[in-house]
């Protein structure tokens, strides 16, 4: 179904002043005029709102995005008693979606997907009902089957999270992060999606799953924290000294299940992230900027039982209509 992924990278370097003042505000500014929940629950913003694209699939977890032929690409696990792993195109100029491909790999309900564009290919990432940690690569021969499947002997109770990320070498990684069964941080990389031979265990305890993503000459890596307060936690990766996550920051916003981050559309190190607290069901959005309160943050109108996905300007969430319909809205039409 899916064949000949581009990748959609953006060649700019770190950005200057001017663009984190003017560009943060519109980029928000935009994405409160996107996004509009199917939820009847009035929203905290004020902010005129449009339609999401409302799908026909229903998932029980949060879903995932990438990007693959000039289309979003959405996963997500499905409602079915096996919870197979679902893909589906959201195409941007028609604001529809594609038909849902079944994957034959299943998952538990709670456990969504992770999705990453790496070396040409599309790469999906999740948990077996083993608890053991899997990657295998999209196959358009074969697409019901993912391809070079690596069954990792790392063991979970929450969904992995994937990225890629290249700094000073010309070639890219494979990064793979999650929490261990003993409530520990883990990331693990790979040159080929086939070798994974670099884990490191931090000494961090999370509370659910990690959330890593690649913005401008850095990786981060986003989790919540088991304090009462559950606040998020950001710690950024040096491939020159991966045993250590320097700096990290304690964020003012809190949640208590994973969050959604995407690298912000401006020439900066900046992270788009979305997420829900444990008492309000409505996805909030604000930008990473380096600093402990997220820039510019809004409520918006929609609601998830799980946490939100980020993929650039769009976003997918599972709703909290009684079919849970995996939605998607664009930032600007």
């Amino acid at each position: 179904m899916f064949s000949n992924i581009v990748e959609t990278k953006g060649t700019a370097k770190r950005g200057a002043l001017l663009l984190r003042r003017v560009a943060f505000p519109l980029l928000i500014a935009l994405l409160a005029l996107g996004f509009v929940g199917v939820s009847t629950t009035a929203a905290h913003s004020s902010a005129p709102l449009r339609p999401a694209t409302v799908s026909h699939q229903y998932a029980d977890a949060a879903p995932a995005m990438s990007v693959l032929n000039g289309a979003i690409i959405v996963g997500w696990t499905g409602r079915n008693a096996a919870h197979n792993l679902n893909l589906m195109t959201y195409t941007p100029a028609t604001k529809s979606f594609g038909p849902a491909q079944v994957l034959t790999d299943t998952t538990l309900a709670g456990a969504g997907p992770s999705l990453v564009y790496f070396n040409g290919n599309l790469y999906v990432a999740w948990l077996g009902t083993d608890h053991r940690l899997n990657i295998g690569r999209y196959n358009p021969a074969n697409p019901t089957h993912l391809a070079n499947k690596v069954t990792l002997r790392e063991y979970s109770n929450n969904a992995p999270s994937l990225a890629t990320f290249q700094s000073g070498t010309p070639t890219s990684r494979l990064y793979l992060s999650w929490r261990g069964t003993d409530g520990r941080l883990n990331i693990i990389s790979s040159t080929d999606a086939s070798t994974f031979n670099t884990k490191v265990t931090y000494g961090i305890t999370v509370r659910t799953s990690p959330s890593l993503v690649n913005a401008d000459m850095y990786l981060y890596v986003f989790w919540e924290d088991v304090s009462a307060s559950s606040p998020i936690v950001v710690g950024r990766y040096n491939p020159a000294n991966p045993a250590s996550l320097s700096p990290v920051v304690t964020l003012t916003s809190t949640s208590q299940l994973p969050v959604g981050v995407s690298k912000a559309p401006v020439a900066a190190p900046d992270v788009v992230v979305a997420w829900r607290t444990a008492s309000d069901s409505h996805i909030q959005l604000g930008v990473f900027v380096g600093g402990s309160v997220l820039s510019n943050a809004l409520t918006t109108a929609q609601t998830t039982p799980y946490g939100p996905a980020l993929f650039e300007p769009f976003m997918s969430w599972t709703g909290t209509d009684a079919a849970q319909s995996v939605n998607v809205s664009p930032s600007s039409l």
